[in-house]
């Protein structure tokens, strides 16, 4: 049986691709509420949904309506957003498919009626609890788990699907790192099971924009997302070193930049490894770091996949619900270094893990 969810952070990007993750996996019902900060507008919300100029449009029809008498769940619940299948508006019949999914607004997740709705795990989607003390809010409502949707900024442990799942036991509140760390991962798990963890990693990720970023030229948290990201090519940090780190720590030495370029989604990682000859069970070159991958292609398709392209290009990737998509031809091996070249969907790629994991993250006991 499939987790019940919830999930904060209505109109993200983020949540906004979750949503699209889980009806493309057939469990939207399992989905009992989403909350913002505040009172939106859901005809806005709903049209927006229905339409996304990146991912286009939804596998479902959106609408939204105001609580009828008697409806209203808690304090804070203002609307519903109506999914129903296509093609019931042409032809004038009863859709095969509804389902009202109760919104609400709530600044403080302590106040969401999460054990009314019989939730099992909350979804951060909003990046703003990342911490254990502040994703609590969400356990305090009634959630048996919270899952945050980015890197927490304490000791919180990184679990990504399919990679390091031992690590989360039933653990109360775990984060699923994020898109790049996704990206990267599989690959160094695959290889790490025939060459041993890698001694030294360098990436380098060409990241496509995020709304942290400004059109224009300005004031924003991080002084490189100041620059206008439809004219520049903005070079920042990476956390996916940081994480890869604490996920493996046989891992040394994690170093890597981020540069955003003016695309809406696709990104492409550039992943060099330096591993430890003592530890290998191979010899070290392309057939065999291939193999390896393919091997492990054949266990974990949701996070890696061999792409059957010459090269990779960042449109190739989008849409896809997959962690990690490797360009085959753009593998090289140089004496103890392998270079991959990856491709991901930095929203619904990593987006689709995030709800597959939700759906299936083992509960405290």
């Amino acid at each position: 049986m499939s987790n019940t969810l919830f999930i904060a952070g209505l109109g993200g990007r983020i949540f906004n691709c979750t949503l699209r993750a889980l009806v493309n996996q057939g469990a939207l019902t399992q989905l009992k509420g989403v909350s913002a900060s505040g009172v939106k507008d859901l005809t806005e919300t709903s049209e927006k949904l229905e339409h996304d100029s990146t991912h286009l449009f939804f596998p479902l029809d959106v609408y939204s309506r105001g609580l009828e008498e008697g409806e209203k769940i808690s304090d804070g619940h203002f609307g519903y957003l109506v999914f129903q299948d296509r093609g019931s508006v042409l032809d004038g019949s009863t859709p095969e498919f509804r389902y009202d999914l109760p919104v609400f607004a709530a600044a403080v997740p302590s106040t969401l009626p999460l054990a009314k709705l019989g939730v099992d795990v909350a979804i951060d989607a909003t990046g703003k609890f990342l911490t254990k003390e502040k994703a609590q809010h969400f356990l305090d409502a009634g959630a048996k788990k919270v899952i945050m949707s980015a890197p927490a900024k304490d000791d919180t442990p990184l679990v990504v699907f399919g990679i390091n799942d031992e690590a989360d036991n039933g653990l109360p509140i775990v984060s699923r790192a994020s898109c790049t760390t996704t990206c990267a991962a599989p690959i160094v798990k695959a290889l790490s099971l025939v060459y041993g963890m890698p001694k030294n990693i360098f990436l380098n990720t060409t990241h496509a924009v995020t709304n942290s970023q400004l059109s224009l030229d300005g004031n924003a948290h991080k002084f490189a997302n100041g620059f206008g990201c439809m004219d520049n090519i903005v070079v920042t940090d990476t956390g996916a070193t940081k994480s890869l780190q604490r996920m493996f720590p046989e891992i040394e030495n994690t170093f890597g930049i981020s540069c955003r370029v003016p695309v809406t989604d696709g990104s492409i990682l550039s992943l060099v490894m330096e591993f430890d000859e003592a530890k290998q069970t191979k010899e070290l070159n392309k057939e065999n770091v291939l193999e390896a991958l393919l091997s492990f292609e054949a266990i974990r398709p949701l996070n890696l996949r061999i792409s059957h392209r010459k090269t990779m290009v960042s449109t190739y990737v989008i849409g896809r619900g997959i962690g990690s998509i490797v360009a085959p031809n753009q593998i090289e091996v140089l004496g103890k270094n392998v270079h991959v070249v990856a491709g991901y969907d930095n929203e619904y790629g990593y987006s689709f893990l995030l709800a597959m994991s939700a759906l299936k993250a083992p509960l405290p006991s």
